[in-house]
């Protein structure tokens, strides 16, 4: 079988960032003790795999990219873990270890294999500390089965982290949570664009093609609010059994 790893499914995405107003926000730097990331619903990282390209074990800045929908209206259009200063000057589609040679031959011009987010939040993580962030949830959920790991742990983290920033509501759209308060493994978590949907991750190289960065794109001009989606101080976060 081909090496996962010498499909490259380009995409320009410095014209589609470029393209719009933004607001960069360093929201933390994220450990990664492997270099194998996961990007993910926080609450449904279990279900993903790990991305088949890895990079150098270290801690990395992570930026998200907020776009103004109105004075006091904001949402996260993109997000970034950036591995070298250097401008990435290429991007190609970000792709999981579990992927077949046969999907990736099917996929078509305007498709791409991302991953689900059901909670309007998503995250970047490293494979050691998603076995942590696991064990972590499911040992809420022993001592108290009708316990949600959001309202119990998350909450006020979220609120105490980014509720006071002015591109952010009250109750927190980034946080940077550590499972386990003795280590340095953690994971980013930010606001998913619109909320809920299906979303896409990018390498983006240079002209060596050295690893520059990993950004996520929430397809906000996409949707565009199209579903007339709601505003909400809310969040409604349902764990899985």
């Amino acid at each position: 079988m081909k090496d996962i790893n010498d499909y490259h499914i380009h995409y320009d995405l410095d014209d589609e960032m470029n393209a719009q107003e933004l607001v960069e926000i360093h929201v933390g730097d994220v450990n990664l003790p492997t270099g194998k990331i996961i990007a993910a619903d926080p609450f449904f990282t279990h279900e993903q795999s790990t991305f088949s390209r890895t990079v150098e074990p270290d801690k990395y800045p992570v930026f998200i990219y907020v776009s103004e929908i109105d004075r006091l209206h904001h949402r996260v259009a993109y997000a970034k873990i950036k591995f070298r200063p250097e401008e990435a000057t290429k991007w190609i589609l970000a792709l999981t270890d579990d992927l077949t040679e046969e999907e990736l031959n099917d996929l078509g011009d305007e498709e791409f294999y991302g991953f689900p987010v059901e909670s309007g939040l998503a995250c970047f993580l490293d494979e050691e500390t998603n076995a942590q962030l696991i064990a972590k949830m499911d040992e809420l959920q022993e001592r108290n089965p009708e316990a949600n790991y959001y309202d119990e742990v998350l909450a006020e983290e979220f609120r105490e982290y980014s509720g006071k920033n002015n591109f952010s509501r009250e109750l927190g759209d980034w946080n940077d949570h550590h499972p386990d308060k003795e280590s340095d493994n953690n994971v980013i978590m930010f606001a998913s664009g619109w909320g809920d949907g299906y979303y896409p991750a990018y390498w983006g190289l240079d002209e060596e093609g050295n690893t520059i960065e990993l950004v996520i794109d929430f397809l906000i001009n996409e949707y565009d609010n199209e579903d007339g989606l709601e505003y909400d101080d809310d969040l409604d976060i349902e764990e899985e059994d």
